[in-house]
């Protein structure tokens, strides 16, 4: 999609009652259990991170960006510029209308990319040992559907800090690249979420590969690894969804909630 214009309908303080960011953030629900607030009582921070940081500082769920991806990036942060707004240092949201080239308008809520903090123990192998994570009522899910941990997981190698700690990215993973690729970018930190649902995809190493396009990424093997077993990694996904090109959604999805 190619955008010609943007319309920016409301600006939304980071932080307050009514509606800001944080009080959409604390409303952040997960798709296999809806009455989960995973944010509301997590601790939100706002952190630039320059182009050194985000290969030193974070995980990344996904070892791959498009590139037609990127440039789209670049070209809605001009869009943004024009009103005097840099989309890799905001310091508000923004719900906007984009109008591509059909003159076809869509709704957006333009926020800083989202990454979790949370810790992970280690086991003597230096393996990642997920099942303290796991709490009782995803545990209670899982094995009515007789599903279990992800082997795969507990194979991978502890990469976080001496206290276990990662900041993985959770939303806008393009849009920090971009930021790779330019001056930084701010983001959003979230820690203390609601214990028991961990994210979907494990934590690894920030070495991403750029392809041109997401067709190009299907000729390679996927590099994103779940925690536990398929379908149900789907349970644990956060329900703020991103056009991630654009925008760092969190209005009500549509389709989950017709």
């Amino acid at each position: 999609m190619s955008l010609e214009r943007i319309e920016i309908t409301k600006q939304i303080p980071f932080f307050g009652d009514g509606d800001s960011l944080e009080t959409r953030l604390r409303n952040v629900s997960l798709r296999g259990f809806p009455e989960v607030r995973i944010y509301e009582d997590a601790q939100i921070e706002l952190v630039h991170l320059t182009p050194q940081d985000i290969p030193k500082k974070l995980h990344t769920p996904q070892l791959r960006v498009y590139r037609d991806h990127l440039n789209r990036i670049v070209q809605i942060r001009n869009l943004f510029l024009r009103e005097g707004i840099d989309i890799f240092d905001l310091n508000a949201a923004y719900d906007f209308v984009a109008t591509d080239k059909t003159k076809e308008g869509t709704e957006w809520t333009m926020i800083p990319p989202v990454v979790e903090r949370f810790q992970i123990p280690r086991t003597k192998e230096n393996r990642l040992d997920y099942n303290p994570l796991i709490g009782p009522e995803l545990q209670k899910k899982l094995s009515e559907r007789k599903l279990g941990l992800n082997p795969e997981v507990l194979q991978l190698e502890h990469t976080g800090n001496e206290n276990n700690y990662f900041d993985l990215i959770n939303d806008g993973s393009h849009r920090i690249h971009a930021g790779f690729e330019n001056e930084g970018i701010k983001i959003i930190r979230l820690s203390c979420m609601a214990p028991g649902f961990p994210y979907y995809a494990a934590p690894q190493k920030y070495q991403t590969t750029v392809f041109q396009t997401r067709d190009e990424r299907l000729k390679e093997p996927e590099t994103k690894i779940h925690v536990v077993d398929t379908p149900g990694h789907k349970d644990l996904y956060r329900v703020f969804p991103s056009g991630g090109i654009m925008t760092g959604n969190v209005r009500p999805d549509k389709k989950l909630t017709d």
